[in-house]
């Protein structure tokens, strides 16, 4: 694919300069910016979902005018969404055949057949170990997104577009996405890739693009460049993450479980937080990071052993008991959990304080406009105003939203559930500042994160978990990747 000139505006707005991209077979390309770059637009624009103000698109050296995203597809472009499509209420099987289910001599769906080869195209993604006939409702967001990697794939592209394909898997799936990527390049494939994970784009890509303020800034060879340089061209600055040195008094525990158990995978679990800390949560697919989070935070279900806050026994049934408490989540998966996507941003800043500062049964909206705003400019918070709805504003700025909303509720226990899950290096910047001066004023934080650099930055302490139990815990002068990870893989 040749791209020349491509331009987009939004409400005078210009999003996309005169774009050139060359796109060649055999060639995964790795597209990196921070969020509002311009990566997504000129995604769509290539498959087919927006039409461009200018320029021209040519495939095998032929102009291309694409109507819609069915023009995309024929014309051999395939766009995987960071944001998941699966339909819940069908099977796995099923959402791989949406459109094209195959019939049996009679006219019916032949179910058996459109398993078989559902089980085909996933094992082809790394996927084998998904059961085609469960429904996608019942499957974790990693899996969600091998099912829609896996729909992409057997359309048999020649431009596979990956937004962020990797965000939600494990790292054994990382491995298997990773191996079926290289697969689909030496089969002839042209792929981009879209992520914030500098390290794997360093791995897997052949040629990296950065795009800034809707203009490409530079191209790299892996072997030419660094994460270092690639975060100048992305942010027009170094952004070098630096590691948190605070000193952490242990006087006062602000936290404590005891043989803590919720009847189906955490088991006799023993920790301990002190005030003020930084306490990260690791561990492979299946350890339980979500769910301890969830026991504390009333989601789940306490069905054995003590938990005591600054003290006092701690008895929660449901988050917003937790509130009360002083115990603030900011969720896993932001489009699933953490935001009302059509409800403005006010909205979703003012949830979970509502019962707090609501007068009787409804919300002081005065008083909810003055607080957000107090901790807009606090957190950075790029937006028009309050009222627009939240899904018009980029991840970072979303995310920043669901921490501004945590603030607001006054906890003395911060809980984050992967919280730079989706976001660009410069927004991830900005949100460990945020964590790091909350806890400098007094704030106890637990991290559950995959990204091992991000428990090195943020954590005083990390304790490794496998199948719900504690494996163990590693102090500051402990914690090095290679630990954490030897830690968890040996137990799991």
């Amino acid at each position: 694919m040749r791209v020349r000139g491509v331009a987009k505006s939004f409400s005078g707005n210009k999003v996309l300069h005169a774009v050139d991209l060359d796109l060649r077979a055999g060639e995964i390309v790795g597209l990196l910016g921070e969020n509002g770059a311009g990566k997504s637009t000129l995604m769509h624009i290539l498959s087919g979902g927006l039409a461009a103000d200018a320029g021209s698109i040519e495939i095998d050296g032929t102009a291309i005018t694409y109507r819609n995203v069915a023009d995309g597809i024929k014309a051999g472009v395939s766009f995987v969404h960071q944001e998941l499509s699966v339909v819940g209420a069908l099977s796995v099987a099923e959402n791989l055949h949406l459109g094209s289910m195959p019939k049996n001599a009679f006219g019916f769906v032949d179910f058996a057949e459109m398993a078989d080869k559902a089980r085909h195209i996933l094992a082809s993604v790394g996927a084998g170990h998904i059961d085609p006939k469960r429904l996608a409702s019942g499957l974790r967001a990693g899996e969600q997104q091998l099912v829609e990697i896996a729909k992409a794939a057997a359309r048999d592209p020649r431009l596979l577009i990956l937004d962020e394909p990797t965000s939600s898997l494990t790292p054994h799936e990382v491995e298997s996405f990773c191996d079926y990527v290289k697969a689909a390049r030496a089969q002839g494939a042209a792929i981009v890739f879209i992520t914030h994970r500098l390290e794997e784009a360093l791995s897997l890509c052949d040629r990296m693009v950065v795009l800034r303020n809707g203009a490409i800034v530079s191209e790299r060879r892996p072997a030419d460049t660094s994460r270092e340089q690639l975060i100048a061209d992305m942010t027009g600055k170094p952004a070098l993450f630096a590691r948190r040195n605070h000193a952490v008094s242990h006087d006062t525990t602000a936290l404590s479980l005891k043989n803590v158990s919720d009847g189906t995978l955490i088991r006799s679990l023993d920790l301990e937080v002190s005030e003020g800390e930084v306490l990260g949560l690791f561990g492979l697919v299946g350890a339980g990071r979500t769910e301890l989070i969830e026991l504390i935070h009333g989601a789940r279900r306490l069905a054995g052993g003590e938990i005591h806050m600054f003290g006092m026994p701690l008895v929660v049934s449901d988050p917003s008991q937790a509130v009360k408490k002083g115990i603030a989540l900011v969720p896993e998966g932001r489009k699933i959990a953490g935001i009302l996507p059509q409800h403005s941003v006010l909205d979703n800043a003012a949830i979970s304080s509502l019962r707090l500062y609501a007068r009787g049964p409804v919300s002081d909206r005065k008083a909810d406009a003055e607080r957000l705003a107090r901790y807009r400019k606090m957190l950075g918070i790029r937006m028009e105003s309050d009222s627009q709805p939240i899904s018009t504003l980029s991840g970072g700025n979303q995310q920043k939203v669901i921490f501004a909303r945590a603030l607001m509720s006054q906890p003395r226990l911060l809980l984050l559930d992967e919280p730079t899950h989706g976001v660009d290096v410069g927004a991830k910047a900005e949100i460990y500042e945020i964590i790091m001066q909350q806890v400098t004023d007094g704030l106890t934080a637990i991290v559950a994160s995959s990204e091992i650099p991000e428990i090195l930055a943020l954590c005083d302490r990390v304790a490794v978990l496998s199948k719900g139990q504690l494996v163990g815990i590693l102090n500051r002068n402990e914690m090095t990747e290679s630990n954490i990870l030897t830690m968890a893989f040996d137990a799991h």
